[in-house]
């Protein structure tokens, strides 16, 4: 005779913890999306002002930017799109992205930061920009925080069989070595490039000293940008 255990009735099902979850992500983006929005509201009403300086509608135009750039990472984490191998194919601009990061993290970094290699590219993939860029500014933020203020971070974008390589190197003492902080997240930032197909590779620089993250983005290479021209 079957035996019914003491308070397995209390115990909620998977599927009532997943829909719990679901509510509870719901509502966070509600809670998220309205102070988002005032401040969106509030910068470009600042920017219509008058007597704005052009230095002024600068920092305001780059505070409209990082906003948006929130928003657009919150809904990544919080909402992520279901990807298969049947997801369809979308265009990705690197170089976009990769400038993106770069002028964010030089806003807040007083040590060199230069970006180099490949400019102008699409590239075809099953992931989408929001993912792509999280994960790239988590592997510079943890690039810049063993360098120090004063160190030296390079980005460089590569093109490769499998798609492309986005490379960033450091001069701090190397992986495992810098500051308490440097490394987090990057397990995470690992399991995010996993579903969108790429990966993360860490090892030493090649100059010696310091670490090297590689973003591998196995995508086709897509058309070139219209300022595929510029030098990098």
């Amino acid at each position: 005779m079957a035996v019914a255990l003491s308070g397995a009735s209390n115990v909620p099902s998977a599927r009532a913890m997943a829909h719990s979850l679901d509510d509870r992500l719901k509502a966070a983006m509600h809670e998220i999306r309205q102070p988002v929005s005032v401040l969106l509201a509030l910068a470009e009403a600042a920017r219509g002002a008058a007597g704005v300086t052009p230095e002024l509608l600068d920092y305001l135009d780059r505070i409209i930017e990082q906003v948006q750039e929130l928003a657009g990472a919150v809904t990544s984490v919080l909402l992520p799109p279901p990807r298969t191998d049947d997801s369809p194919l979308s265009h990705v601009d690197v170089d976009e992205v990769v400038d993106s990061v770069v002028d964010a993290v030089r806003v807040t970094w007083t040590g060199t930061l230069e970006r180099k290699g490949l400019r102008g590219v699409h590239w075809t993939t099953r992931g989408d920009r929001a993912a792509l860029r999280r994960c790239l500014l988590a592997v510079v933020d943890n690039a810049v925080r063993a360098a120090g203020p004063e160190g030296t971070v390079t980005v460089c974008v590569h093109p490769s069989p499998e798609g492309g390589r986005i490379v960033v190197d450091d001069d701090g003492p190397g992986f495992g070595l810098g500051p308490r902080g440097a490394g987090l997240g990057l397990a995470i930032t690992r399991q995010t490039l996993a579903t969108i197909g790429a990966d993360l590779a860490v090892g030493p620089a090649p100059a010696g000293g310091g670490c090297r993250m590689v973003l591998g983005l196995h995508a086709e290479r897509g058309r070139p940008a219209d300022d595929a021209s510029r030098a990098g």
